[in-house]
């Protein structure tokens, strides 16, 4: 878990100096904590990013001895540990502080098996045979029997070839060992067993080394307003200014035919029946129907009279014009709603879509070092809270905060028109608004950023219990998680908290304006005349009055609330200004040819790597040249860099200083596809992708079905494929959890197979497979890859003593690099050192075999 050395050992157990230092000192960590920046108080990444295979399952061994289990399962324990490290380990822990426990110990490496008092040999998921070691080596056609003769058999091949490598060398071997000193390092390969039992340091109770090796970076918590970049990058995001301005103008155009739409409706319902004007003589007056508004007498004895005609607008002499301009009205409206509303979510669409996009691509262009410091949960919260804000939060609130600020302005228009003493009021009381709104805006926005903050660590929280539920629920820490858990969420609830506080307390002041509004509008309409200011508009100017106050007031909350809302879109905006981009994918004009490399020579010159700036150096001053087609073996103690130098094959890590160089050409040169895409890596952590294992093998459908099965076939996995039921568009599950270790590994291997690189990676190919299948592969390795350089980075010395030659790492440098038969005929040399430990344990497992 993300957390230090100390804390993934102890795991929520009380610390107990005395045993914890046993622990380490059995699981041969001490020297790895003397080489880690601050020991045992080192930050481990997420999923052990940071750690190399040994050491992640060295750290889960000293995990399960610390918590002092009654029974404890080891499956497959040693698997990426060296020799020297696995048999100190097994004497020390199995054999050692677990001797009185019961152990159930799952593994491939057979020479450990004569150790064990009770053995169970599985097949298919059934135990086929049990007993005791020397019980079951009586039954000479039995499986185990079978197995354990196999790896005699296959010790006594190696013994073979590495006495004839040693006859070709026995005549001029001083001379030759001399001529190779230049290789080696005047120091010895750190043995386990020996540091620590030298090692006297103890770490007493409480004591503290100072917290220098904090890997992961906390997110930072800005405390200024959001930029105003958030809002230009959101905009040209969706499509440019000139879109945004057509968003605006439509918004004005839709609120415009709303508000001269109920205004005309006021002035059509306020003409009543209409009136009309008649010139009549005196003696006419009795015919005269209808009240008469206003009369005058002409001196030809005519009179003028103004008479209103009916009080129903279906008698107004120009209804059908009242009804032809609300119908355009109308028909404008409609026309204006539509516009609005595609163009608004068109340009919300297009601007969250963007956005995400950019942050994607910017993502997956970053350099290895961004993933090892920055926790999952951080990434998880920008590809999920925030992007939902600017699906749903932004354009929803945004929506809302024009159209009402729209339509306060008609409203005020309105209202000045039937009292334009209202203008003043306005003004003041708008600055009372924005006076509010200033005053809020900070703490709100702030506690919105609070709530995105705290979301990180929770999520980051959640991934690593999901990951590690099996190992919570063994070590019974559940509620220890469930307490982190807890209190996670109690801190994010608490901005969320904050956040509807702050709101909701703006709002109370807001409405206290709106009041005034209201009162404002009132003690106007009565003081103005009744002759400058008609009934109807001075009832829709007291209506306009009552609602204007709560559009103000919800119009500066939804203000706020889209100014706290855009730090999501400043928070996406960061990642795509501020993520450091890895090297470009192709370089213009300096593009290999479609055949590099075509002999798969490689060379080191010099090179130095760290994992990131600030880091000490992880390879130092590798010097190393390898020929075309030569088979390459890298062995050493666990974090010794073995993985390291392929990462800087593949430039996953960039150099620090030096040059690495393929077929001649200086790999730092040419843009990465163009270098990843002609070699080849079957990892340490085997990887298969979500979907079918015709996609993990084939992902652009190149090959045949054919090519496929032939790939399966020579990695042994085709059996396993023809018995699922879609074989092979069989689903792959996420992670691959519904294949073994093994089974990924050999999938991995196939996928290789297909591309026929010429220069083939394997770290630690196949450290999690049985022997008999690991030779087997072996075999198949060197006929499909035997015109290709192959580097094989391995514990188990017996799948590289016949390369080419066989490169010996310590702490980051070349210790030793030459044939097998040279360094084993110098038994002073850490491979022969190495090469002794196995060999005695082999011979132990032998000795028994032809005892029995």
């Amino acid at each position: 878990m993300n957390a230090t050395v100390r804390e993934n050992i102890i795991f929520g157990n009380e610390f107990d100096s005395q045993w914890y230092n046993e622990v380490v000192d059995a699981c041969a960590l001490r020297s790895d904590f003397n080489q880690f920046t601050a020991g045992d108080q080192t930050e481990i990444g997420e999923r052990g990013i940071n750690l190399s295979g040994g050491q992640k399952q060295r750290i889960s061994i000293a995990r399960a001895v610390y918590s002092k289990p009654d029974i404890i399962l080891l499956d497959d324990p040693l698997s990426a540990v060296d020799v020297l490290v696995g048999e100190h380990i097994f004497n020390r822990v199995l054999k050692g502080l677990l001797q009185h426990k019961s152990i159930l110990f799952a593994t491939h490496q057979l020479q450990f098996l004569p150790g064990c008092h009770y053995v169970l040999v599985m097949k298919e998921g059934k135990i086929i045979e049990e007993g005791t070691h020397e019980g079951l080596m009586t039954n000479s056609y039995g499986e185990y029997a079978h197995l354990i003769r196999s790896f005699h058999n296959a010790k006594e091949k190696e013994d073979a070839d590495d006495n004839n490598e040693k006859a070709d060398l026995e005549e001029g071997r001083d001379k030759k060992l001399k001529k190779k000193a230049s290789f080696k390092k005047p120091r010895q390969l750190s043995i386990a067993s020996d540091s620590t039992d030298d090692m006297e340091s103890e770490m007493e109770e409480g004591e503290e080394t100072p917290l220098t090796g904090k890997l992961t970076k906390e997110e930072e918590l800005r405390q200024e307003q959001v930029s105003s970049a958030a809002y230009i990058s959101y905009i040209k995001a969706a499509g440019g200014f000139l879109l945004a301005l057509l968003v605006s103008l439509l918004m004005l155009v839709y609120t415009g035919f709303l508000s001269f739409t109920n205004y005309w409706l006021s002035v059509w319902t306020g003409a009543g029946g209409g009136m009309r004007v008649l010139n009549l003589l005196i003696e006419e007056l009795s015919s005269l129907s209808g009240a008469v508004m206003n009369m005058s007498v002409n001196i030809n004895g005519s009179a003028h009279f103004v008479i209103a005609e009916s009080d129903r607008m279906v008698d107004n002499p120009h209804l059908k014009f009242y009804q032809l301009v609300y119908g355009l009205c109308m028909i404008g409206l409609v026309i204006a709603t539509l516009s609005n509303a595609m163009t608004y979510v068109m340009f919300c669409l297009r601007a969250s879509t963007s956005l995400h996009e950019q942050m994607f691509r910017k993502l997956v262009s970053c350099p290895m070092r961004f993933f090892d410091v920055t926790p999952s949960g951080q990434i998880i919260n920008r590809f999920s809270k925030d992007t939902d804000e600017m699906d749903s939060s932004i354009p929803f609130i945004s929506d809302q905060f024009f159209k009402i600020a729209t339509s306060i302005l008609s409203a005020t228009v309105i209202i000045s028109i039937a009292a334009p003493f209202f203008l003043l009021v306005v003004l003041v009381i708008g600055a009372l608004f924005i006076f509010l709104s200033k005053f809020c805006e900070k703490g709100i926005q702030l506690t919105k950023k609070i709530d995105n903050v705290t979301k990180s660590p929770l999520f980051s929280h959640i991934a690593t219990t999901v990951q590690g539920v099996g190992t919570i629920q063994a070590y019974k820490q559940e509620a220890q998680f469930l307490k982190r858990f807890n209190h996670l969420e109690d801190k994010n609830n608490m901005a969320v908290f904050l956040f509807d506080a702050t709101t909701r307390w703006s709002s109370v002041r807001l409405d206290a304006v709106c009041l005034l509004i209201t009162l404002a509008t009132f003690f106007l309409v009565t003081l103005i005349p009744s002759n400058l200011l008609t009934p109807a508009l001075a009832a829709m100017a007291l209506t306009y009055s009552m609602n204007i106050g709560d559009l103000m007031q919800f119009t500066v909350r939804s203000a706020i609330e889209v100014g706290a809302r855009f730090s999501s879109v400043e928070r996406v905006h960061s990642y795509i200004e501020n993520l450091e981009e890895d090297a470009p994918y192709t370089i213009e004009g300096n593009v290999p040819s479609l055949i590099w490399p075509d002999k798969g020579a490689i060379k080191f010159e010099n090179v130095d790597v760290r994992y990131r700036e600030g880091l000490p150096l992880v390879l130092k001053n590798i010097t190393l040249d390898i020929k075309p087609q030569e088979k390459i073996g890298i062995v050493g103690r666990t974090g010794s860099g073995k993985s390291s130098l392929g990462l800087a094959l593949f430039r996953m890590l960039e150099l620090a200083g030096g040059s690495i160089t393929i077929d001649g050409i200086d790999i730092s040169t040419i843009g990465l596809e163009d270098l990843r895409s002609k070699l080849s890596i079957i990892p340490q952590d085997p990887v298969l992708f979500m979907g079918t294992v015709r996609y993990n093998l084939d992902p652009f459908n190149v090959y045949s079905d054919g090519d496929l099965w032939s790939a399966l076939e020579k990695c042994n996995v085709k059996h396993t494929i023809k018995n699922l039921e879609r074989k092979l568009e069989a689903p792959v599950v996420e992670n691959g959890e519904n294949f073994s270790v093994g089974e990924r590994q050999l999938l991995c291997m196939a996928r290789a197979l297909l591309r026929h690189s010429k220069i083939l990676l394997l770290d630690e190919a196949t450290a999690a497979i049985d022997t008999e299948t690991d030779s087997l592969i072996q075999e198949t390795l060197k006929e499909a890859f035997a015109d290709c350089t192959m580097l094989t980075i391995a514990h188990r010395l017996n799948t590289v003593v016949n390369d080419d030659r066989i490169l010996v790492l310590d702490d980051g440098e070349v210790l030793e690099f030459d044939t097998p038969a040279a360094l084993l005929a110098n038994k002073n040399s850490s491979f022969a050192k190495m090469m002794l430990v196995q060999e005695s344990q082999k011979q132990e497992a032998v000795n028994i075999v032809y005892s029995t």
